[in-house]
């Protein structure tokens, strides 16, 4: 058994929004992830419909989105590798 562990998660970026609109994503969904640490994360999905009570869905092409790839401290928005991979197809 390997003990690595690599990290599935990526900093959301310019590349990977223009990467979803060019494949059709209509809505993206923002989760806070649960860490002990002082900075936050926040999970971004691409066309997921389902919501829990705190959790938010934006449409692809709001500015919410844009202003999530300006830098925030203590902030992070990330992609987990699944939603790149399923791009990439």
């Amino acid at each position: 058994m390997e003990n690595e562990q690599a990290n599935p998660y990526h900093q959301f970026s310019a590349q990977i929004l223009e990467s979803w609109k060019e494949s059709g994503v209509k809505y993206i969904k923002l989760v806070e992830l649960d860490t002990d640490l002082a900075i936050k994360f926040f999970e971004l999905i691409p066309d997921s419909v389902i919501m829990d009570d705190d959790e938010t869905i934006y449409p692809i092409g709001s500015e919410d989105i844009s202003e999530l790839l300006e830098p925030v401290k203590n902030v992070k928005f990330l992609v987990h590798e699944i939603y790149l991979e399923e791009e990439e197809d």
